[in-house]
Order: C-alpha cells, then sequence, then structure tokens
C-alpha cells in the first residue's frame, strides 16, 4: 500500500485532492490538519464516499516547528515509507503575527514548516516518491515584488501585505533548491510546485471581505482563477498517475500543464539563502 501525505487536507483542495486519491484504494491517506475536529469529519466523509477504510488523521500545525517534529515521529512510528507528500496547508496574508517560536505567521505556515515537514521525511522516502508543493500564481502578485532577504521574511521589521506572495515564492525556491540536491544525490525523488489558481470555491481564509476579492479576482484577472474541481483532479494526477514518474522541478498551472514561474523564481542565490537559512531556523 502506498502512503500519501497531504497537508490542511480538512477542506478546500487539499480535501479533494484527498478524496480523488482515496478512490484508489491502493493508496492510504493521511489528513495532517490541525484541527482534529474538522479533520475527522473529513475523513469519515472520504471513507463514506470512496469505501476506502485506509484514511487516518496525523495532527499537525505547520506554523509549529515543534508541531511538525512530533507529527513526523507519530508517522514513522507508525510507517516506515512515504510515496506522495502534498505541502498545501496553508493562510492568506489576512492572517497576521507572530508564532510561538518567534517567526511569521504567513513565512511559518505556508513554507518555513513545510520545508522541515519534508527534510525529517525524506530518509523514509520510497522509490521514486513524489514531493508536491502548492505554490500560487500570485508568488508574482500585481506590480511584483522584489526579494529582500530570508530574514525580513521570517523577522518582518513591519507587516508586509504581500506575506502571501513571498511565502509562495519560498514554496518555488523550496522546489528548484530541493530538486538540485536530489539529483546530485542520484535519488529517484521527485519534486514539483503546483498553483491551484485563485479558487472562490474554498474556505482559504472565508469573510466577506474574501468573497467580494475572489469576484473582483474573477472579473479582472480571470488568468489567475482556479476551480476546486479541475485543480485537485490535476494534483491527484500529478501526485499518482505513472505519467509522472520522473518529471520532476516543474511547475503546474491549474492543471497537469507545464508553465514558466516568475523571472524571480528563478534567481538561485535566493534559492540557496533560503535554503541555508531554513536550515538555521529549523535547527538541522
Amino acid at each position: 500500500m502506498k502512503n500519501v501525505i497531504i497537508t490542511g487536507s480538512n477542506s478546500g483542495l487539499g480535501f479533494e485532492t484527498a478524496k480523488k486519491i482515496a478512490q484508489d484504494k491502493d493508496y492510504r491517506l493521511i489528513l495532517a490538519c490541525r484541527n482534529e475536529e474538522k479533520a475527522t469529519a473529513a475523513k469519515e466523509k472520504i471513507i463514506a464516499e470512496t469505501g476506502n477504510n485506509n484514511v487516518e488523521f496525523i495532527k499537525l500545525d505547520t506554523s509549529l516547528l515543534s508541531s511538525v517534529r512530533a507529527f513526523v515521529n507519530e508517522y514513522t512510528t507508525k510507517y516506515q515509507t512515504l510515496d506522495v507528500l502534498i505541502n498545501n496547508a496553508g493562510i492568506s496574508s489576512m492572517t497576521g503575527g507572530t508564532t510561538a517560536e518567534g517567526f511569521e505567521l504567513v513565512f511559518a505556515t505556508n513554507y518555513l514548516g513545510h520545508f522541515l515537514l519534508t527534510q525529517l521525511l525524506l530518509p523514509y522516502m520510497a522509490e521514486n516518491a513524489r514531493i508536491i508543493n502548492i505554490s500560487s500564481d500570485m508568488h508574482e502578485p500585481p506590480g511584483g515584488i522584489e526579494w529582500k532577504g530570508v530574514e525580513e521574511l521570517a523577522h518582518p521589521s513591519k507587516d508586509d501585505r504581500k506575506k502571501y506572495a513571498y511565502s509562495k515564492l519560498c514554496a518555488i525556491y523550496f522546489t528548484h533548491e530541493l530538486d538540485r540536491k536530489l539529483r546530485e544525490e542520484g535519488s529517484t525523488v521527485t519534486v514539483n510546485s503546483f498553483n491551484p489558481g485563485f479558487m472562490a470555491d474554498t474556505n482559504f481564509s472565508g469573510g466577506h471581505a474574501d468573497k467580494a476579492r475572489a469576484m473582483v479576482v474573477k472579473v479582472t484577472m480571470p488568468d489567475r482563477f482556479g476551480n476546486l474541481a479541475t485543480s485537485s483532479d490535476a494534483l491527484a494526477k500529478i501526485s499518482t498517475e505513472s505519467s509522472f514518474v520522473g518529471v520532476t522541478n516543474k511547475y503546474f498551472d491549474r492543471s497537469t500543464n507545464e508553465k514558466a514561474s516568475s523571472t524571480l523564481s528563478y534567481n538561485e542565490e535566493n534559492a540557496k539563502e533560503l535554503w541555508q537559512k531554513s536550515k538555521e531556523y529549523c535547527n538541522i
């Protein structure tokens, strides 16, 4: 049986992708979520709709490195291998503040926790295992962004409304640098980025303000708009179908089609800086 971990899988993209993968009973789904009540309800719904009883919940809050370590300890106590890791959990820029461990909340939740999770799980990856980092086309927001260094992202001197964009840029940098290191090691593990598009039909951040923003995006920037059904279908295929074995370091745009990400996202020095600082933050 193949094991699949999807972070933030009690709703939205993570939930729909988990449900689609679970239709194949050769897969065991691990719902890695911070809210036990919501994750348990999601688990029961997936089992009821797919008939796959191999669905379980393990608590994970990606904003806290201590929670990531506890999750990995529990997972590896139960299972020896991992076939698919989908780093999906995320929050929007509408949420702010600092974690108990001192990191900016969006940076920690969307990127740093997934960096540590992936590093700790790499020794358990099966042959041809797949890692998919959920990014966003907002890694290149309207008006653009300039790289301001990792320390300013992790411990900002002031609140930045584009912190979500930076966290998703970090996901792509992570993909590039991890792929480079995996290829150097001769690994068969692959890593890709996936943009689901802006989806109004999820509870990503909720609230009337977000619903209004969704309508603005749909009308003014249709090329950024996503669809939950089609994006989750594409993500499930990239995660499991044999045609994607060996496909690595790609950016998939709301489908199984590859696309170039932003020019900034290919800056190797930024990617190396992020990798090194992330290792320091995570003490690995």
